[in-house]
């Protein structure tokens, strides 16, 4: 247990349900409100005030609270400055008007913040501002106002709670230590609120669901959000859309039950996403599959729901409940589609390149060529997000593994002495990150200086901000940490931060792939399989690919085994094929790549192209491949031929001056030897000049597992190649 979440446990379980004096004595005397104002510009308060630099930090003016909601006040402060959090001032004395009004109204009896619900309270808010300006409030108004009191009435609330703690309408498990979290929750921060949930019934249901599971290990809270969003938004519209408000959906489930299912399913087809967009695939699957969990396991404990929740027709539930739909109506991700996943090297060197202005201070800027046009780009002063980005791009870590990490994240390898220097691209020590998605699975990997050097400035700057914020903060608990309400350092930064700013720099930056298309780098999960493709195709074992990946089986390594393998494919099928007169193979391309494929032997593998000779033919010519009608070869092998070309021009002429010089006549068109090395020439010729003609530019293309990228060139080792011809 954290050390807030301590320190928040003595508070809780002081009060009592019957009194607000009962927070008396749970807060020090450093924070009770002895005075008619507190100042937010001197300490403690200070502290808890965000900070303008165009606008000092606001007193509030207590005079008119009864002296039980002042003693709510200072806790609830207190309750913040435990945690590391932060409240508008300003807004906070604005409210503040609103209960010391309230309070003096003789009719109302209101002697606590949690005597009258959120909304009542904001409803007076709103008419205290009509009465001042003679208007309703605008949508800003609304906003700042209903966070400040919702935050406040939530915690009182639940500071007066005595009961089951899920029965809470809003679950904030920085405030309410009985929520049971793992160790490390990359969404521990995250906040449940069922007042969303229209149907009563289904909101306790959901809530008990959550809880039971939570309490058994069957979900964690970083699955809660989405959980609610299936169920209390879905599958609750649905219901309502539908005219249904009963638990068991409908009279006769063995009759009817399956047509409801189905009608939940094409609605979830229709619904379209905050965006506009249809629901994508895999989360219209996803829904199902909460669902259909929740379903199942309120009809397996149908009779101890009826009883907990006091709703007699969770009993109606029946075994039909359990299985809403069949095996293969369930929504899957497309796991065939080609390039989804993978990032080309050209385009993820550009991110990389233009990475520093997630660093740069927002006064900053720096200039980035965009589409053949200089352009501006402001920093945005957060340089966490860059080496973090960083980390994730070398490593090949899910996101919240990297942002989870222990602060010291790093251990010598036993045997390797670290003052030994050591080459370009070597292991220098492990790197233990957060493996909390797969139980069991390895949670350290072996890494290179470069991801040493990212983690130990990630550590010095982050020891002296937290240091400049907040003077006396102990080691922090997480190598990267949120920025807002976290003065202690004690929360992790939050992967939808990085996304959102790395959404906003590729939109800057028009990035865009080898087919023309922008790249999404927020989906970071991209970074993944461009690193287990990587691996993959630098020819490192699968077994060993499976080990760095963190994965328990070879199935899921197998997965990148076949991105690389329509990477591969969709890059070889690009180039036009030519044979050896240099006009185009008659073969389908992808007949010429399955042939290839058939075939990767060592008389298959060529320095300039493909052999295209039958698996179970043998190759009688020797190294004469360029007049061999099995011959095949594309624009990436440009710079070898034109060197082959060359070569073969020159040791003619050697040749033919050798045998001038020995027999005082010219080697004729008849000689044996001559006559094959003009045939060469020509099909080389004729190749190059074909290639050159289609646009190759002398340069290769570089897909996955060929040497060379776009619009870069190539040195081809080719005294390697004439070994291997001739072994």
């Amino acid at each position: 247990m954290t050390e807030d979440r301590q320190a928040t446990l003595v508070v809780m379980a002081s009060p009592s349900s019957s009194s607000a004096g009962a927070v008396r004595g749970t807060v020090p005397a450093s924070f009770e409100i002895s005075g008619d104002v507190v100042d937010f510009g001197v300490e403690p308060w200070r502290a808890l005030a965000y900070a303008y630099s165009a606008r000092p930090a606001a007193r509030v003016n207590v005079s008119a609270l009864p002296e039980a909601m002042r003693r709510e006040l200072a806790w609830w402060l207190h309750s913040l400055n435990v945690g590391g959090e932060r409240v508008n001032s300003h807004v906070l004395a604005s409210w503040v008007k609103v209960p010391n009004a309230v309070s003096a109204d003789p009719g109302r009896q209101v002697r606590s913040f949690v005597d009258l619900s959120v909304a009542e309270w904001m409803a007076a808010a709103r008419a205290s501002f009509y009465g001042r300006h003679g208007r309703l409030p605008g949508v800003t108004f609304e906003q700042n106002y209903r966070a400040t009191i919702a935050r406040l009435h939530a915690a009182v609330a639940r500071c007066y709670d005595t009961g089951e703690w899920w029965r809470a309408d809003h679950w904030d498990p920085r405030r309410d230590p009985r929520i049971p979290l793992r160790e490390h929750e990359a969404l521990g921060n995250s906040r449940l609120n069922f007042e969303r949930v229209t149907q009563p019934w289904l909101a306790e249901a959901i809530k008990w669901y959550f809880a039971l599971s939570l309490e058994t290990g069957n979900l964690v809270w970083s699955s809660l959000p989405s959980a609610l969003t299936s169920l209390g938004t879905h599958l609750s519209e649905f219901l309502v859309a539908s005219g249904i408000d009963t638990p068991a959906l409908v009279a006769d489930p063995e009759a009817e039950l399956r047509a409801v299912a189905m009608a939940f399913l094409g609605n979830l087809r229709q619904r379209r996403s905050l965006r506009g967009q249809p629901l994508s695939t895999t989360s219209v699957g996803l829904i199902q599959s909460g669902v259909s969990s929740f379903y199942a396991f309120m009809a397996d404990h149908r009779v101890e729901a009826a009883r907990a929740l006091g709703e007699p027709r969770w009993a109606e539930l029946s075994d039909a409940h359990a299985r809403l739909w069949r095996s293969g109506e369930y929504l899957r991700r497309d796991r065939h589609r080609s390039g989804g996943d993978y990032i080309d090297p050209a385009a993820l060197s550009r991110i990389v390149e233009h990475l520093d202005i997630l660093s740069l201070a927002k006064d900053q800027t720096k200039t980035v060529v965009v589409d053949g046009v200089r352009k501006e780009i402001a920093g945005m002063g957060d340089p966490q997000a860059m080496r973090a980005f960083l980390l994730e791009v070398f490593t090949g870590r899910r996101i919240n593994e990297i942002l989870l990490a222990d602060f010291e994240p790093l251990s010598p390898v036993p045997g390797l002495d670290p003052d030994q220097p050591r080459g370009e691209g070597a292991f220098v020590a492990r790197f233990r990150y957060r493996q909390s998605k797969i139980a069991g699975a390895p949670d350290t990997i072996l890494v290179e200086a470069e991801v040493v050097n990212i983690i130990a400035e990630q550590q010095a700057w982050l020891v002296d901000h937290l240091a400049a914020a907040n003077p006396g903060t102990p080691t922090p608990r997480y190598l990267f940490v949120a920025w807002q309400s976290n003065r202690r350092g004690h929360q992790p930064y939050s992967a939808n931060t990085l996304r959102g700013l790395l959404a906003t720099l590729v939109g800057e930056l028009q990035i865009r792939d080898a087919q023309g298309c922008l790249v999404d780098f927020q989906r970071t999960h991209r970074m993944r399989h461009s690193k287990a493709t990587e691996l993959l195709n630098s020819g490192v074992p699968l077994h060993v690919v499976q080990r760095y990946m963190g994965h328990l089986s070879p199935e899921m390594t197998m997965h990148y085994a076949a991105t690389l393998a329509k990477t591969h494919e969709a890059e070889f099928l690009r180039f036009k094929k030519l044979g050896r007169d240099g006009r185009d193979v008659a073969l389908e391309p992808s007949d010429v790549y399955e042939l290839v494929q058939l075939g990767r032997h060592t008389d298959r593998i060529l320095p300039n192209g493909a052999c295209l000779l039958p698996p179970l033919k043998r190759c009688d010519r020797g190294n004469a491949c360029l007049t061999c009608d099995h011959f095949a070869t594309d624009g990436r092998y440009l710079d070898e031929l034109e060197t082959q070309l060359s070569e073969t021009e020159g040791l003619i002429a050697r040749r033919q001056a050798q045998h001038r010089d020995r027999t005082g006549q010219e080697m004729g068109e008849g000689n044996v030897w001559l006559d094959q090395r003009l045939a060469e020439r020509r099909s080389l010729t004729a190749i190059v000049a074909a290639l050159q003609a289609d646009g190759a530019n002398g340069h290769a293309l570089r897909g996955a597992g060929v040497p060379g990228r776009v619009g870069q060139p190539v040195e081809l080792d080719t005294d390697r190649h004439r070994r291997r011809e001739s072994q």
